[in-house]
């Protein structure tokens, strides 16, 4: 995501504003970039705690979300789709079709995740009221993301302050209670719940885009 930040920047100083089909495929990489970050970030804390089956599960959707980001841009942990004044090249054709496929294998995955973890007895109690940072001293210290919302305060810049064409997209924002880790955990899961709906709102939006431009028709944003 930190790409897509700095391209946008670059963009308004030089008063760019890209095609609408590009907005849509910049909304798609951030989205899966989301989504692997979040099955990590979950994968990796089962992990920390010896627990292999649900890590395993992560791991493997992560696999299956780096497998569409190689697809995209020909690169996997490493991936950079996003260039200033558009992205790296045309989305692959066989690139929606694969998408759909993986998007229900991974939705499985996750399902297989919860039923192990979310309710199990040793997971909930060694997150549950540990690591707890309040509303206010997340606003006190500028925390964003996930961390800010498990702690209850609904702020998402898509939502707040809409970008590209998050303005045009059906999704939510999950919020948490009392900001301690198994909030944050609850919090990351249903986000990732929530990009990959917005992945699948994107591939219905594509039928609509037709054929067209990625990137601007201004040669300012080259590099000489």
């Amino acid at each position: 995501l930190a790409n897509l930040g700095y391209c946008m920047a670059v963009e308004k100083l030089l008063g760019l504003e890209t095609p609408e089909r590009c907005q849509w495929l910049r909304v798609l990489s951030a989205e899966l970039a989301r989504v692997a970050d979040h099955l990590t970030r979950c994968g990796a804390a089962c992990l920390e705690m010896m627990a292999m089956t649900p890590f395993i599960y992560g791991i493997e959707a992560r696999e299956m979300v780096w497998d569409l980001c190689e697809m995209l841009c020909g690169a996997r942990l490493t991936s950079n789709y996003i260039r200033i004044g558009g992205v790296k090249h045309p989305m692959p054709k066989d690139f929606p079709r694969v998408c759909k496929s993986h998007i229900a294998k991974i939705r499985g995955l996750l399902d297989d995740f919860d039923s192990v973890v979310t309710s199990n007895r040793i997971f909930v109690d060694r997150l549950k009221g540990t690591g707890t940072i309040s509303k206010e001293e997340c606003i006190r210290y500028a925390i964003t993301g996930p961390l800010l919302r498990a702690a209850g305060v609904p702020l998402d810049v898509r939502k707040a302050e809409p970008y590209l064409v998050y303005d045009q997209i059906d999704f939510d924002v999950p919020i948490g209670e009392v900001g301690d880790n198994y909030d944050r955990y609850l919090v990351c899961v249903e986000e990732m719940h929530q990009s990959l709906r917005i992945v699948e709102q994107y591939l219905e939006r594509l039928e609509d885009l037709g054929e067209g431009p990625g990137n601007v028709a201004d040669t300012r944003e080259r590099a000489p």
